[in-house]
């Protein structure tokens, strides 16, 4: 019979990425695993005319060699087009769809990874949100909980919690992006509290610059922007994220608090362009479909900083660039490895199948 596995979490607490580990160290026992994500969300890169797809899923398709459709691994699929979209097609379609697939792939599998919704309480509206599923496939259930600082234990006992009140008590927790500072904390303090309350903790993931970092590559298929210079420099990484709309002079001081970073600006902020450039930069991004003037151009090359032009807006490029962090691609099988290796090493398998 096949065990359930569902990977629940916020936004960007690296859902795939744990799936992703956990099918490689489960394969490596010599396990059959398939992916399955009952909603996703629609990704306009793999998405066709004809099929909404949603991306996590295209990506675990391709690792795991699933012959399904992409529409089966990820049947419910949300456009974000108005917040009645699923209310108009009814809780009960909608679970006969997800139970129909579900049956499909997991014939003949020893195990199957279930990937939640983007926070665990998305879907409460249509009676589909990540404890409800979890609870209807009777699986066990991993939630990530980003620990940036110590305030994240109450983050943790509220999705404790929230699975609590549906009837679900097999919950393990796997800590992410922690500082390595906390290391001792996390051992010696947050730990043994978890432990006492009766929380099981089965993985710690530190921060780390070469699994959470995204490449000026990745940054550009996102964008689907143009190189403008730098097109040899795009394995470089990027830790932040700075939007440049001030004055220059209070920009270089804000500029000059992070370092590997990339400025995100319009186009025709040449004073901001030239600014970001005597800081320590890996990337200008030039939002609006604005190119560079010469000047800024000319510099970007001197010092060999990349420069690149997107034609979205500078929100929208800073919500794109935001999701990035921690995200993994097919075509990138360096990161691949790096995610099974670090993540999988991080998670401790006996906990979560005992």
């Amino acid at each position: 019979m096949v065990e359930n596995i569902v990977i629940s979490g916020d936004t960007l607490t690296g859902k795939t990425m744990v799936a992703i580990a956990l099918a490689a160290k489960l394969r490596e026992k010599g396990k059959s695993v398939g992916y399955f994500k009952p909603v996703g969300t629609k990704s306009y890169e793999y998405s066709t005319s004809t099929e909404d797809i949603d991306e996590d899923a295209a990506i675990m398709k391709d690792l795991l060699g699933m012959n399904q459709r992409l529409t089966c691994i990820s049947p419910i699929v949300r456009t974000m087009s108005s917040y009645d979209e699923l209310l108009r097609i009814g809780h009960d379609e909608l679970m006969n769809q997800i139970m129909d697939c579900y049956s499909e792939i997991s014939k003949g599998l020893d195990y199957m990874i279930v990937e939640g919704t983007k926070a665990s309480w998305h879907l409460l509206h249509v009676d589909l949100s990540t404890p409800q599923i979890a609870k209807d496939l009777t699986a066990s259930v991993i939630c990530l909980v980003n620990f940036l600082d110590i305030t994240a234990i109450d983050d943790i006992l509220l999705q404790i919690e929230l699975f609590k009140q549906h009837g679900i008590d097999n919950v393990s927790i796997v800590l992410n992006m922690v500082p390595p500072m906390l290391r001792k904390t996390v051992t010696e303090q947050i730990g043994p509290f978890l432990s006492e309350r009766g929380i099981n903790l089965v993985g710690v993931i530190y921060r780390n610059r070469e699994l959470f970092s995204p490449t000026v590559r990745e940054i550009q298929r996102a964008l689907d922007g143009e190189m403008i210079t730098g097109a040899d420099k795009l394995d470089l990484l990027i830790d932040r994220f700075m939007v440049g709309s001030m004055a220059p002079e209070n920009a270089l001081k804000w500029f000059r608090r992070a370092h590997d970073k990339a400025v995100i600006t319009s186009g025709d902020r040449s004073d901001i362009c030239l600014t970001a450039l005597e800081t320590d930069t890996n990337l200008l991004i030039l939002t609006g479909g604005m190119g560079p003037d010469i000047r800024t151009v000319a510099r970007a090359r001197e010092l060999g900083v990349p420069v690149m032009m997107t034609a979205h807006d500078t929100y929208t490029t800073g919500q794109i660039v935001d999701g990035l962090i921690g995200t993994v691609t097919v075509d990138n099988k360096e990161k691949l490895a790096i995610v099974e290796k670090i993540v999988g090493d991080s998670l401790d398998l006996r906990k979560i199948l005992k």
